[in-house]
């Protein structure tokens, strides 16, 4: 299912008002609990914006002759 900052909206709302129920799309999910909740925010956030993959570090080793 594809996800909109509209679906993330209306979960965060639902979240800050203490409620189990959010209607999207037309459609009411009731949710079992408020870690369920969270979760599934995590998972549309994670979907609508990807976290930034870190940046790989090159080293390079190099070596004096000086013995």
């Amino acid at each position: 299912m594809a996800y909109t900052q509209a679906d993330l909206d209306a979960i965060n709302a639902a979240i800050a008002q203490g409620a189990l129920r959010v209607r999207m799309d037309g459609r009411e999910i009731i949710y079992r609990s408020y870690d369920e909740m969270i979760a599934i925010a995590r998972s549309i956030q994670d979907q609508i914006n990807p976290p930034a993959k870190p940046r790989r570090r090159n080293l390079r080793l190099q070596r004096r002759g000086g013995w």
